[in-house]
């Protein structure tokens, strides 16, 4: 686990890439507009909202693992407390979707606290594995609390209103997932740009180290699983109005690895990366169910691929594209002439008039 992290790292903080402000600006436009050509088609609009659901998951994760250097592969389970914490207050209670949102995150984050306490302990391959433990076991206890969960059938979730719009409605709804997503990108942004952050990023650096800085490792982590929790809290929000149900069979395992997957793919370290990496991934779990399934077999041929050909992720492509650029200009012969012609001129001559040597 430690050494495919390794690997994956690599590039992923380059500037200018997938998570620069520019290109974040145009996913964000493409995004805008995307309901004025596809709104009428109701499933894809469903599929769109996923992948700004999923989106914010990733980005989430991506705080926790390319921020943090904490692993989790659990994050499907707190994707799930956000979910059932929408429908359970959207089915007993007539409160404004502010609230619901408000409350959703806030309880996911006390479930990333109570996580993170004793995840605080541990490293690498550990972790992954009290992670684990956790993304699996909130399901079954789902599906065991059927008076508060509805067992097995699960929750079905009303549609919320805001005004006189339904947000269950394809177009409002993506537009509100698109909202939330990017008031969380600009909150990421921010804490990454805090003193929080940069304490996160010494843990990541250096577990043994960041105590001589002042930094409370175990501390620091706990504020990181609650951080990355709350934002999970929010997706699950979207998750449940999207799905127009909650029920356990939403939040098996592979849903855990397919969020660490799209981090893996988009690129660890990256805003933008997180995003693009998750949209990409849907896409193609998308078509392999038209295809027939195999989407499991697929998201780990993609992962292999991406950790083969751009270990940083879809992130790293446009810095690696600017080498290769930069590398053909130089093997150029019209390019390697001007480039001799800028070389040091040789130095004055010799007593023996032989120019000396440059």
């Amino acid at each position: 686990m430690a050494a495919l992290l390794r690997r994956a790292r690599p590039g992923t903080m380059a500037r200018g890439g997938a998570g620069s402000p520019a290109a974040i600006l145009i996913m964000l436009a493409a995004a805008l507009v995307f309901p004025l050509l596809e709104g009428a088609n109701v499933a894809v609009m469903g599929i769109a909202t996923e992948g700004l659901t999923y989106g914010l998951v990733t980005l989430a994760l991506n705080l926790l693992m390319g921020y943090g250097g904490q692993v989790s592969i659990g994050h499907g389970g707190l994707l799930a407390v956000g979910a059932y914490t929408t429908a359970i207050l959207a089915t007993r209670f007539a409160l404004p979707f502010i609230v619901v949102l408000a409350l959703a995150g806030a309880v996911t984050g006390v479930a990333g606290l109570l996580l993170g306490l004793p995840a605080g302990r541990l490293r690498s391959h550990y972790l992954a594995v009290a992670t684990l433990g956790f993304g699996v076991a909130v399901p079954q206890i789902a599906l065991n609390l059927g008076s508060l969960t509805g067992g097995f059938t699960g929750l079905i979730v009303p549609a919320e209103q805001l005004g006189s719009i339904t947000l269950g409605n394809p177009v409002p709804l993506y537009y509100l997932a698109l909202c939330i997503l990017v008031a969380s990108v600009l909150a990421v942004r921010s804490i990454l740009s805090s003193p929080t952050g940069r304490r996160f990023m010494a843990v990541r650096d250096s577990e043994d180290t960041a105590p001589a800085m002042g930094i409370n490792v175990g501390r620091t982590k706990v504020i990181l699983f609650t951080t990355s929790a709350f934002f999970c809290g929010l997706a699950g929000y979207v998750f449940a109005l999207n799905n127009a149900i909650v029920e356990p069979g939403s939040f098996s395992f592979s849903l855990s690895l397919f969020f660490f997957a799209a981090v893996i793919v988009g690129g660890m370290g990256s805003v933008g990366g997180s995003l693009l990496g998750a949209v990409l991934l849907v896409i193609v779990q998308h078509q392999a169910v038209s295809l027939g399934g195999y989407s499991e077999a697929i998201l780990g041929v993609a992962v292999a691929v991406v950790l083969l050909a751009v270990p940083g992720g879809l992130a790293a492509v446009p810095r690696r594209l600017r080498g290769l650029v930069a590398g053909a200009r130089l093997r150029h012969p019209a390019t390697a002439g001007a480039a001799s012609l800028r070389e040091e001129p040789p130095g004055p001559p010799s007593p023996t008039g032989a120019p000396r040597e440059g």
